[in-house]
């Protein structure tokens, strides 16, 4: 069979089409890689808070360390913010959940147009054809080589490829062509946003000395910033150069689609003082917005293909997690390719790949599906937050750390335990939304939304060892955290705990989790 044009054709130069352009040609520069962007420029996109994993992903193995410490900025880890249901609480008041100082696994605020830019220029400077402009007409996919036709400076052009990653973003031009999307109707979430300049400083000589001691004068304004109420929660991210990425996500029950528009998100921002406070004066950039949240794929790698990014699924925004699915799905995807273009027969691998994702997908709808309601209580989300963080850390980082997803005996065994961890999580989402109704019912709901403080990381005592332990210690680990969010949970329901010992078993049947 002839060689085809390109080893590689990327659909879309993004995010995730750079960071793909760029793996493929730091781990195989033998491949020929094209990379067709409609766009000429690069714009404001949301998406801008990174997380531990996707973080050790940029620094560990595509070499951006200097980058991005030199460009962006560093991110102190999640805060919020805790106020009354009449929105009328000052900023220095309100109960936190909080840094004291960055972060031990580092984590950025990037700015989307910046960082594409760098992808963009650095991409074509390693080798690869990035083609700024090129409309992607036709997808055909072949038993032998596909083909790609696009428009590009006046005229189309017909390419062959031996593999075609789809990084188009929501436009899902492959995912869309092959009927994959899948609507996720019991999450129903949509958001808003916008970018101000002159925003007031958290962190400024006007702000309370003793709301600045109480988190030991570390930067709040480079946190990623929740400002969180009963179904819905705003963010303020920071980016280069003095501005700041601002939106609000929330459950349809309760977040109004007035605020689809820009006028509607001010004048929603505006009835928050403590947002009010902060905008006070701020210069409004741009909008943006999406009537629907989350969607699943059927699929992310086929015959030759594959789906990175937004292209395949997207979940949440709450726990940023969309560049953790960019990071696996790359990776997947170029081990995927090295191997085949080696020769190697990939059908297994493919398949318990596609099986990893869709699994990650899985795992995470529960954090979010049917939660929202407790957020805006600083007492349930402490629980939740410890919850979730302490699992992430433990689950997530530690085994993308040592590369376990790219191992297939461990992938093997995951996919064995695949439904009884998505149960397990499935359960606490029910025990968190049962111990709400319990603590709304009896009005104490926002008890503790003033004057409380509690350090982010707190429950997370095993960071430094993060990417060393073994798989015992992890398992371990797991039962520890699903204990102590039990018995906290049960002490808002009025439950005894009980002495007896629990095993993962009674996580996944729901024993642990009801009343003995």
């Amino acid at each position: 069979m002839n060689q085809p044009d390109f080893d590689v054709v990327i659909l879309g130069g993004g995010l995730a089409g750079g960071l793909l352009v760029r793996q493929l040609r730091l781990q195989r520069p033998d491949l020929r890689v094209l990379c067709c962007e409609r766009s000429t420029t690069t714009s404001f996109k949301v998406g801008e808070a990174t997380v531990e994993l996707f973080s050790n992903y940029m620094l560990r193995k595509l070499g951006l360390s200097t980058y991005l410490y030199e460009h962006q900025l560093p991110k102190n880890g999640l805060r919020f913010f805790f106020d009354r249901k009449e929105k009328d609480t000052p900023l220095t008041e309100m109960s936190e959940i909080g840094s004291y100082s960055l972060p031990y696994h580092p984590s950025f605020q990037i700015d989307r147009a910046a960082l594409e830019r760098h992808l963009r220029d650095s991409g074509a400077a390693l080798g690869a054809e990035f083609l700024e402009g090129a409309k992607v007409l036709a997808v055909e996919l072949g038993q032998g080589h596909h083909r790609v036709t696009f428009e590009h400076a006046g005229r189309t052009r017909t390419v062959t490829a031996g593999w075609i990653a789809d990084a188009s973003g929501r436009a899902s031009v492959l995912a869309k062509q092959l009927d994959l999307r899948l609507p996720e109707p019991r999450h129903r979430c949509l958001a808003a946003w916008a970018r101000v300049r002159n925003m007031v400083d958290l962190d400024g000589a006007g702000i309370d000395p003793s709301f600045r001691a109480r988190v030991r004068h570390t930067a709040r304004r480079l946190s990623t910033v929740h400002f969180v109420q009963r179904g819905y929660w705003i963010w303020f991210i920071p980016l280069k150069g003095g501005l700041t990425s601002v939106g609000v996500v929330g459950d349809t029950r309760r977040l109004q689609r007035d605020v689809l528009s820009a006028g509607g998100l001010r004048t929603f921002l505006d009835g928050h003082r403590a947002c009010r406070d902060l905008l006070a004066g701020a210069e409004w950039l741009d909008f943006g917005g999406y009537g629907q949240l989350a969607y699943g794929t059927k699929q992310w790698f086929g015959e030759r293909w594959s789906l990175v990014g937004e292209a395949g699924a997207f979940s949440d925004p709450f726990y940023s997690p969309g560049s953790d699915f960019i990071t696996l799905a790359n990776d997947f995807t170029v081990d995927l390719i090295a191997r085949a273009h080696d020769g190697e027969d990939i059908a297994e691998r493919q398949r318990l790949y596609d099986g990893y994702m869709q699994f990650r997908y899985a795992a995470n709808l529960p954090l979010y599906r049917d939660q929202y309601e407790l957020f805006g209580s600083y007492e349930l989300l402490s629980i939740k937050w410890d919850f979730d963080v302490a699992s992430y850390y433990n689950l997530w980082v530690e085994s993308y750390m040592q590369d376990h997803h790219l191992d297939l005996d461990r992938l093997r065994s995951e996919q064995r335990q695949y439904s009884f961890i998505v149960k397990a999580l499935d359960r606490f989402g029910a025990l968190f939304a049962e111990t709400e109704r319990a603590v709304s019912a009896r009005g104490e709901y926002e008890r503790h939304n003033r004057g409380m403080f509690c350090e982010g990381l707190g429950a997370v005592d095993f960071t430094r060892d993060v990417g060393k332990r073994m798989q015992k210690q992890t398992d371990m680990e797991s039962l520890r955290i699903f204990a102590k969010a039990r018995a906290r949970c049960f002490a808002l329901l009025g439950r005894p705990v009980g002495n007896e010992p629990l095993d993962f078993r009674d996580f996944v049947t729901g024993k642990a989790l009801t009343a003995m």
